[in-house]
């Protein structure tokens, strides 16, 4: 009987020692299993991030390039309104302003254009 204590008291701690490894084997894979499934979700996130950053620079670029077209038609529409009135004389002061501003309209336009690239 005493034998028979000995082996069940045997067994039963080598069964608790095995169900314990099988313990720390499940923690350890649930472990591994959520570290992948977050880091998934922040690389899926930094790729959307990267995504609406590339999208408003590319908005803001197009917008300047519209921006400047526009400043280029003005600065000719203006320039030549100026020269018409200022050389027929039917407003000299009105058309040299309205040269000065499409020289300075123009200054701008093209610095821009050269500092966007």
């Amino acid at each position: 009987m005493a034998l028979l204590a000995a082996l069940w008291l045997a067994l039963s701690s080598s069964v608790q020692g095995v169900a314990r490894a099988q313990e720390a084997s499940v923690n350890q894979t649930l472990t591994s299993m959520y570290d992948e499934i977050i880091s998934g979700i922040e690389r899926s996130i930094d790729k959307f991030m990267k995504g609406v950053q590339e999208l408003f620079l590319y908005a803001i670029h197009r917008g300047l390039e519209v921006l400047i077209t526009i400043a280029r038609a003005s600065y000719v529409a203006l320039g030549l309104l100026g020269l018409v009135l200022w050389a027929t004389g039917v407003s000299p002061y009105r058309g040299r302003h309205l040269i000065v501003g499409a020289i300075v309209l123009a200054i701008m336009a093209e610095v821009a254009r050269g500092l966007l690239g």
